[in-house]
């Protein structure tokens, strides 16, 4: 029986076990907005996704080469690995790693590029709403999705772009508001800035 003078007892789950991954870094994996969100790690045979807290994401291309050796303090959470820090390697435990996994292939990022998202912005507040927002939006839509080479764009709804007399409005990739527009003058200059 607990008396009323007893300090509760607050179970707190214990920290993450973690552990030293040692592997060939080949490369950051993005989100599918084109964000870093961790970086990729082979160990042999293995690889690795490792996410990445944001303070060590930009590292990943300022200071990492896809082929160099690191080691990752990582500890397992679910489905997937969370980093703490990442060290190069010492040149002789990446000279070990290289006798043990024997000839490596060259990593490389992919050879070409990913397409940079682009994304339109659609009012879908008061006057532009009800001027046709919602039917440039939905048209613009359909467009993107019966079009394979439209896959890097995407379509948002946002709120005012305090410009209702001109409604509806749809803000570019570039931040050039369209005022009025059509669907398809807006695919066509989203062409012409390519």
């Amino acid at each position: 029986m607990k008396t009323l003078y007893e300090p509760a007892v607050a179970h707190q789950p214990a920290p993450p076990t973690g552990q030293v991954l040692k592997g060939q870094y080949a490369g950051a994996y993005r989100s599918d907005k084109g964000k870093i969100k961790g970086l990729l790690l082979r160990a042999g045979e293995t690889e690795y996704t490792i996410k990445l807290p944001k303070y060590l994401r930009p590292m990943l291309v300022r200071e990492l080469a896809p082929g160099e050796f690191v080691q990752v303090w990582a500890y397992a959470e679910a489905d997937r690995w969370r980093a703490i820090n990442v060290l190069p390697l010492p040149e002789c435990e990446a000279e070990t790693l290289r006798q043990q996994w024997g000839d490596l292939t060259p990593v490389a990022e992919s050879p070409q590029p990913k397409q940079k998202r682009l994304c339109i912005e659609v009012c879908s507040k008061g006057k532009c709403f009800k001027q046709g927002g919602r039917q440039i939006y939905n048209e613009l839509q359909e467009a993107v999705d019966g079009n394979p080479e439209l896959s890097h764009v995407s379509v948002k709804a946002v709120g005012c772009m305090k410009a209702c007399k001109h409604g509806p409005n749809l803000r570019l990739p570039s931040g050039q508001m369209l005022h009025r527009a059509s669907p398809a003058e807006a695919l066509a200059r989203l062409d012409a800035k390519r």
